[in-house]
């Protein structure tokens, strides 16, 4: 017994106590109308000051496992004031912050725009939100979902992410419509160990191109192979006030599956296009869709339309003959429409159209020549 009295002495003080929460977005940007950011830490002890290590993690989804500590003290039953902090930790820019101590603490954030006062209201102030300070150990997820966003004329969404693991993770995330149909699949996004993604338009930056589809009360879901931390900002297009939206578990079983790539041979002919094998119920979102194109007896054209109507490829001759390959993600579910863009190629051109479903069908009519 004496002999192993050492032994668990010395286990209990090698796996002594540890915290390390994220903010996943801060900052300090003059041109975004001077946006900064404050951080207070508060330290719970009766007895001990304790030294918490901050690490500022840049923007731009880089390997950020290098970056340098920012050793900050707390005095006991103390709240340490940080305004302005990704400047005082040499920031000047969209970046995260990585908060590690061996002891116990408290931190809160808050990220704000410095308002000037208008015409219209002689009192300049702040516009901003507070930020959750996120428990990488307990919070990451491997799987996880965004509600209550909003993209209409009134409301924009941005989305943003944070690699805490020390591994690179990929991230898929899909867009589902306010009647919960899935609208869009985003890229698989490579994300290197610490490495941070500013926050980004749900509709117009990389995440998604969702075309028309009714956004008004829509969720985000996200599978990745390594546990990461996501968020979202909704905001008030007129009045900028903006709400934090915290990642919340997906406990449920993923359904998220391997993309394929598909090939097929496609023929335009007086007057129809056949694609062979049939594509139908074959073609997943996200897979890759391989078209041989081959021409025969006249010159045809081809076009190809995603579900929500964006053009994405419109080949305007294909001579008898002639070969074309054409190669196209298929990013959503819904109804794909193909057809000929020729309509010198014969009487028989209005019947020259057809459909890839990938997926769940959605309602669009046959396309117009």
């Amino acid at each position: 017994m004496r002999r192993l009295l050492p032994a668990l002495l010395f286990l209990a003080a090698s796996t002594g106590f540890s915290k390390e929460i994220y903010f996943p977005i801060a900052g300090s940007v003059s041109n975004l109308g001077v946006f900064k950011t404050d951080v207070r830490i508060f330290n719970p002890s009766n007895t001990t000051d304790i030294t918490v290590q901050a690490f500022l993690l840049p923007v731009g989804n880089h390997d950020n496992s290098a970056a340098a500590a920012h050793n900050v003290t707390v005095p006991k039953r103390q709240m340490l004031v940080l305004n302005d902090v990704v400047t005082q930790f040499g920031g000047t820019d969209l970046a995260a912050i990585r908060l590690t101590s061996t002891d116990d603490f408290v931190a809160t954030e808050r990220v704000y725009v410095q308002q000037s006062a208008t015409s219209s209201c002689n009192i300049a102030g702040t516009l901003g939100q507070d930020v959750p300070a996120i428990d990488a150990t307990t919070t990451a997820n491997k799987q996880g979902v965004l509600l209550q966003l909003r993209t209409t004329t009134a409301f924009r969404t941005n989305i943003g992410a944070v690699n805490p693991g020390t591994v690179a993770a990929n991230v898929t995330f899909k867009l589902y419509d306010k009647n919960n149909a899935l609208v869009s699949t985003g890229t698989a996004i490579t994300m290197p160990p610490k490495g941070v993604i500013a926050p980004t338009n749900m509709t117009s930056g990389f995440f998604f191109s969702p075309g028309s589809a009714d956004l008004s009360d829509a969720w985000v879901g996200y599978t990745s192979d390594q546990p990461v931390i996501t968020y979202a900002s909704v905001v008030d297009n007129a009045t900028l006030d903006p709400t934090f939206i915290a990642m919340a578990a997906d406990s449920g079983s993923s359904t998220t599956s391997t993309p394929s790539t598909h090939t097929f041979s496609v023929t335009t002919r007086s007057f129809a296009i056949d694609i062979s094998p049939d594509p139908a119920g074959v073609v997943k979102s996200g897979d890759t869709v391989v078209l041989n194109i081959i021409g025969r007896d006249t010159t045809h054209g081809l076009e190809f339309d995603t579900p929500a109507g964006q053009q994405i490829f419109n080949v305007a001759s294909i001579a008898p003959g002639q070969s074309i390959q054409k190669t196209f993600v298929a990013t959503s579910e819904g109804t794909y429409n193909y057809f000929c863009t020729r309509p010198t190629c014969g009487g028989g051109h209005g019947s020259m159209f057809g459909q890839m479903v990938v997926g769940q069908p959605s309602d669009t009519t046959r396309p117009g020549y």
